[in-house]
């Protein structure tokens, strides 16, 4: 495989190195979790030195493609789902909009008494007797990446049992069907870790690194109607935000 590499080239070797790396991963010869051939391995193939090799396998590991560990070597890495936190985001449209295929499982969907906490954070009447439980597996290419519990307090005209939140948009539906529009959210996210319920259902392991996120959803008279929890896997998952530049205080 040395030829492949154009020693006269003003290219750095390792450069054109890494070029011929991510050619197979985005080719599909490199799998996602595959370890990939030992440093030595390169050495010999290439014709190269080990310091050259390191220089490329640390740009694509930098760059997101590649993570080198400790106890299996070099791994090329599993990309992560990015979810934009610049504007209001629903799950299923923003993941479409990446190319990705969004689906959900339906874990339980029932009336609850809520508990303190819920009543004190949705300021619900002391009276309050039940409110709404929506509780689904949220995947990408089906590959679960959350689980999602919706807490909602809305008018008994509302029958979420009608319809199939297999496929359904939670929004879109209370809008279509209810007329109850989404105005705002507030969203407060922190770093957890997985219990052995959340892992299993994640496909993941017990004390995996996640978010969880919650949600206060207000609908167009400013009337707090859901509070929504997500747990969501660490390792497949990143948040964007794009920060305006603003004029520094004199």
């Amino acid at each position: 495989m040395e030829n492949m590499l154009d020693r006269n080239s003003d290219r750095p070797l390792h450069r054109q190195l890494s070029q011929i790396f991510l050619q197979k991963i985005e080719g599909g010869e490199w799998q996602e979790g595959q370890v990939i051939p030992r440093e030595v391995d390169i050495m010999e193939s290439f014709g190269v030195s080990r310091f050259t090799v390191r220089q490329a396998l640390e740009e694509l590991a930098k760059a997101g493609y590649l993570e080198r560990t400790k106890k299996r070597g070099t791994v090329v890495r599993r990309f992560k789902v990015e979810q934009n936190l610049s504007g209001f985001y629903s799950f299923a449209r923003d993941m479409a909009a990446q190319g990705l295929e969004p689906t959900s499982k339906l874990l339980s969907l029932e009336e609850i008494e809520p508990d303190e906490e819920t009543v004190l954070v949705m300021g619900l009447p002391e009276e309050t007797s039940n409110i709404t439980h929506l509780r689904r597996l949220r995947m990408v290419n089906n590959e679960p990446l959350l689980i999602e519990d919706s807490y909602l307090a809305l008018p008994p005209t509302v029958d979420l049992k009608a319809h199939d939140w297999r496929i359904m948009p939670l929004y879109n539906v209370l809008e279509t069907q209810y007329g109850i529009k989404v105005e705002r959210a507030e969203e407060f996210l922190e770093p957890c870790i997985l219990g052995e319920e959340e892992a299993d259902l994640l496909e993941s392991v017990p004390g995996a690194p996640a978010f969880r996120v919650e949600r206060l959803t207000y609908d167009r008279d400013s009337h707090l109607f859901e509070r929504r929890i997500s747990l969501i896997r660490g390792d497949r998952y990143r948040f964007h935000i794009e920060l305006p530049k603003v004029e520094l205080l004199k």
